[in-house]
């Protein structure tokens, strides 16, 4: 698994902490640190997250509702 794959697959996990179930979600790269996430069976459904890192490694740092 490359890289890519490997801090994509981290930070659908990391979902969970932010009360979200991680199955229901897809990530959109937006732009440098920053990922839309869209709920699967309701696209319109949509939150803005944000990166940072944390020793060497993307991690939330936050996530807000984009539409409903």
């Amino acid at each position: 698994m490359n890289t890519k794959n490997q801090t994509l697959k981290k930070l659908h996990s990391e979902l969970s902490s932010f009360g979200l179930n991680p199955s229901e979600w897809t990530l959109e790269y937006v732009e440098s640190l920053r990922y839309l996430i869209r709920h699967k069976l309701d696209s319109s459904f949509a939150l803005y997250g944000r990166l940072e890192f944390k020793n060497q490694k993307p991690t939330w740092k936050s996530i807000d509702l984009m539409t409903l």
